[in-house]
């Protein structure tokens, strides 16, 4: 029963380092961004498994862990706020000509990677963007300019 419980407990703690560490979706992340993710999840596994390394433990672990998750996934589609509170709400960082350099940095986003998705939106400049948005999932969504403005 204690590795159910230590699984549960190292599901919200991960949640919550990931909340803590940004909104990087995986396509845009460094090699970096995937070694802590992978270090998180190492170092909580031996937390969670103590010195029970057997199958039961292991499966017990795994379950415990789909269960939570499909607990905050039915919490979010229940409670709007909780949702907002896991996966946070949209950030336009671009809006008009101006950056929002508070949001960008409360983001830990860069210029550059906005940039990058106004390249592939097929747009060569800047004042092409009405809007850069950060999406919940980290994904920066682009709207480009009227052609008549």
């Amino acid at each position: 029963m204690s590795v159910i419980i230590r699984a549960a407990i190292a599901y919200l703690i991960l949640l919550l380092a990931v909340r803590l560490i940004g909104r990087r979706m995986a396509s845009m992340m460094a090699p970096f961004d995937i070694v802590v993710l992978f270090l998180f999840g190492g170092a909580l596994m031996s937390a969670v498994l103590g010195d029970d390394h057997s199958m039961v433990a292991a499966v017990s672990a795994v379950f415990s862990i789909g269960l939570m998750h499909v607990s905050i996934s039915a919490l979010k589609q229940r409670f709007e706020w909780f949702g907002r509170i896991v996966d946070g709400t949209p950030v336009i960082v671009f809006e008009k000509g101006e950056w929002h350099q508070d949001r960008m940095r409360a983001l830990r986003m860069l210029e550059s990677d906005v940039m990058a998705a106004v390249r592939q939106k097929g747009l060569m400049r800047l004042e092409q963007v009405r809007y850069a948005i950060i999406e919940r999932d980290g994904k920066v969504s682009i709207i480009p300019q009227d052609e008549g403005e």
